[in-house]
């Protein structure tokens, strides 16, 4: 999830390539309101977007009880709300322009461990 399209499209290319399935959507908000958003398997987000940011997203997805492991890629240099994201349960915190195979070797490493229950 990003506010910016060309931000989006980039990554969702990216996954498409390397023959991931993804979905895009422009912020929290339109994620949750999606009827099958609690069976994606992993989420990648930004942290600042319109409606609601990436933290009030993870923190919803909690309060529900979902344990979608999530993954921040931002512009965002503030360590407190870096802090905040890994301490509420993100599994990976990338600062904008993150490496391809950072965040591949991160996503894979999520999804395995939502596939096998660890």
């Amino acid at each position: 999830m990003d506010d910016d399209q060309a931000v989006r499209e980039a990554l969702f290319d990216l996954l498409q390539v390397e023959g991931l399935a993804a979905r895009m959507f422009e912020n929290g908000a339109t994620f949750l309101a999606d009827a099958h958003c609690l069976e994606f398997g992993c989420i990648v987000t930004d942290v600042r977007m319109p409606e609601m940011d990436g933290l009030e997203l993870q923190r919803r997805l909690r309060g529900s009880g979902s344990a979608i492991p999530v993954i921040f890629i931002t512009s965002s240099v503030n360590e407190g709300t870096r802090e905040r994201a890994l301490s509420d349960g993100a599994v990976a915190w990338f600062t904008k322009p993150v490496a391809d195979a950072e965040l591949l070797l991160e996503l894979r490493a999520a999804l395995q461990r939502r596939n096998t229950g660890r």
